[in-house]
């Protein structure tokens, strides 16, 4: 029950990105106070929801600098990590790219189909036999770019359905 906060921002952050592919700042950066608050009257304390907000952002920045998550994805994992602690944050990390890859595979599988991968796998063994970058053109696979909200959020709530009923944690 302490975590329906979390499952309603969760599913909101999966709709907004899986509908207009961005996580908007209201939605991320409103969670985070109240995140902050529920645990200073309800939780664990202030202390742990802001070690998990700095080791969030500690861990995620990298990710935003080299551009492999956007900043949506960032700040919902900021978000995330507010809420449940820095150590189911990591596994929810963890989860969210186990899960993130077929999910993005299969995004990607319906918006350019077969003849889209199939490109992309010959340009990069083209790119590999000629030791030269070429540009993704249209309708390819590797230019797309697929939502990753939502694999974070899946993440996170299996995390913390494993950590809660103490099935299985890596970190706890």
């Amino acid at each position: 029950m302490e975590q329906l906060p979390l499952l309603f921002f969760l599913m909101a952050a999966c709709w907004m990105d899986l509908s207009r592919h961005k996580i908007p700042n209201w939605l991320t950066l409103s969670f985070i106070p109240l995140a902050l608050a529920f645990h200073a009257v309800f939780g664990q304390g202030p202390a742990f929801a802001l070690s998990g907000l700095l080791y969030s952002f500690i861990l995620l920045f990298p990710f935003f600098v080299f551009r492999v998550l956007a900043g949506g994805d960032i700040k919902l994992g900021m978000a995330i990590a507010t809420f449940t602690g820095w150590q189911v944050f990591l596994e929810a990390l963890l989860y969210g790219l186990i899960i993130g890859l077929p999910l993005v595979l299969i995004l990607a599988w319906r918006r350019v189909g077969w003849q889209g991968f199939k490109a992309t796998f010959s340009r990069y063994g083209i790119i590999l036999g000629t030791r030269r970058y070429l540009a993704p053109v249209e309708n390819e696979m590797a230019g797309l770019k697929v939502p990753y909200g939502p694999a974070l959020a899946l993440g996170a709530m299996l995390a913390v359905v494993l950590n809660k009923y103490q099935i299985f944690t890596l970190v706890s």
